[in-house]
């Protein structure tokens, strides 16, 4: 991991952080509807893209969630059955979590002062 040293640079990469996980309930849930819809494809795509941005913004956990998701839907030729269902939404529910864990994390950062 790179230590950032100049002050300036380490608060708007922060600041990034918190905007971006203000965003994440929001985009959770949108995977999380494209599940309940059976909409495979843009779950597969949904999950992909979450899981890529999470993990890069130091979100492992829910990155971790979401390459899940990806990874049940991908074996299951987008056609996933009753296991792989229950999978998916066992992750899901572990993704929503994470979510709302790094809103929380957000808030309390930008009311830091």
């Amino acid at each position: 991991m790179t230590v950032i040293r100049d002050p300036a640079i380490a608060q708007l990469l922060a600041e990034a952080r918190a905007q971006f996980a203000a965003a994440l309930v929001a985009r959770v849930d949108e995977l999380r509807e494209l599940v309940q819809a059976r909409a495979w494809d843009g779950a597969r795509g949904a999950a992909h893209k979450l899981r890529g941005s999470t993990g890069t913004y130091g979100f492992a956990e829910l990155s971790a969630a979401c390459g899940d998701i990806e990874d049940q839907l991908l074996e299951a030729d987008l056609q996933p059955g009753p296991q792989a269902c229950e999978r998916i939404a066992l992750r899901m529910g572990d993704a929503v979590a994470e979510a709302e864990r790094a809103a929380d994390i957000s808030t309390l950062a930008r009311a830091a002062p």
